[in-house]
């Protein structure tokens, strides 16, 4: 059961394609790191907004578990990939990176015009 309500956001216009469908589990050790990484992933959730061909985001945070999970939707691999590479992404990754108790991401090829949500992609990880 999440805390607080999944985080959704989706582009005005979600491109041509499948796109590809990135999902991430993120496990913390220390509970005492869940407020400073809710921040850094709100910062990038803006940055994920903004970025050239995403077209959409999902967030579940539970932060009693130390558990965050994304959906995201790209337009292409290079999209996703020249993302990944840009701050804050870039910088979180590797603050953060040592502080993972479990770290995990998949891609997988999407649908043409149907927005991938947690329960779609948790199909799609399984």
């Amino acid at each position: 059961m999440a805390v607080i309500p999944d985080l959704p956001w989706t582009a005005e216009h979600v491109g041509d394609g499948p796109g590809v469908v990135v999902v991430t589990h993120l496990h913390l050790r220390r509970l005492r790191d869940v407020p400073a990484f809710f921040r850094d992933s709100l910062a990038i959730r803006a940055q994920t907004m903004a970025a050239p061909g995403a077209r959409s985001l999902y967030l579940r945070a539970q932060p009693l578990a130390r558990h965050f999970t994304t959906v995201s939707w790209w337009d292409d691999e290079a999209a996703m990939r020249a993302f990944v590479r840009t701050d804050p992404h870039r910088s979180a990754m590797r603050r953060w990176g040592p502080e993972m108790r479990e770290f995990s991401n998949r891609s997988h090829p999407g649908t043409a015009g149907v927005v991938p949500t947690v329960q779609t992609a948790a199909a799609l990880s399984a």
